[in-house]
């Protein structure tokens, strides 16, 4: 993940966005120091939604039950 200062993001916000509509992230420093991360959209909500309680909890059920066997292969399911 790329790092950009703040300074140089101001002044070249529309690429550095048109960076991210392509996939790259960016690590956005102040003052030398990480202060926010900048992804594309997908990334973003990929990344809330794994943080969500039902989510964790449906994953913790999930390797439960790959743990005691209860799962089957996607090729049994054809």
């Amino acid at each position: 993940m790329a790092e950009i200062g703040i300074k140089q993001l101001k002044a070249s916000a529309s690429s550095v966005i048109e960076d991210v509509e392509g996939g790259a992230a960016y690590v956005i420093t102040k003052r030398g120091r990480p202060a926010a991360v900048l992804l594309p959209v997908d990334e973003a909500e990929d990344l809330v939604l794994t943080s969500t309680s039902q989510y964790v909890q449906l994953r913790r059920e999930a390797r439960s039950a790959y743990e005691a066997g209860k799962t089957v292969s996607l090729d049994d399911l054809d």
